[in-house]
């Protein structure tokens, strides 16, 4: 019998595949690409594009044509990792479940879209006041745009971040 912890753990991830692949489908059936639609003006908009690299779209101009090859690999490795890591928390760790559910299932959406166009469905675009690291020359005035599987990953990773800072390393007969 499976427990809570697990049960709650593949509950999440099927929901957060679902809810990204219905938002992803809903963008791609009544958006052309590069479209943007304003929300709140230029503080929130939906921006339908495609995404080729990683996370903010870093090594997204990178031509190589094993980039997708290896970033599914990549893949794959993380949410083996993210498996490891979830099976070894202490199963006294609450929720635990909920959270690595939300990693796992917004890293299982976007491989999904990695391994069927190649690329991620990014829309979620916001805006923040200017920010410039000269030495690193970056320079950015909007955030990347990004899409529901993402926010769950970060979601996830701040609840887990959570979890493990206040849990203090004690289980709950130790009165965590």
């Amino acid at each position: 019998m499976l427990s809570r912890r697990i049960k709650t753990f593949i509950f999440v991830s099927v929901a957060v595949i679902a809810v990204d692949h219905l938002t992803k489908w809903i963008i791609k059936s009544t958006m052309q690409l590069n479209q943007t639609i304003r929300i709140i003006g230029d503080l929130f908009t939906i921006t339908f594009i495609l995404n080729s690299g990683i996370a903010f779209g870093l090594f997204d101009d990178n031509p190589s044509p094993h980039k997708t090859l290896f970033l599914i690999i990549i893949s794959i490795i993380a949410l083996g990792i993210i498996l490891y890591i979830f099976l070894s928390l202490p199963k006294t760790v609450k929720l635990s479940g909920l959270a690595m559910g939300f990693i796992f299932g917004g890293a299982i959406g976007n491989l999904i879209d990695r391994i069927i166009r190649g690329r991620v469905l990014d829309f979620l675009d916001f805006d923040f006041p200017d920010i410039t690291v000269r030495f690193l020359k970056i320079h950015m005035t909007r955030w990347p745009t990004f899409n529901a599987a993402d926010s769950c990953v970060l979601v996830g990773i701040v609840m887990l971040l959570i979890i493990i800072i206040s849990h203090g390393g004690k289980t709950e007969e130790q009165g965590a």
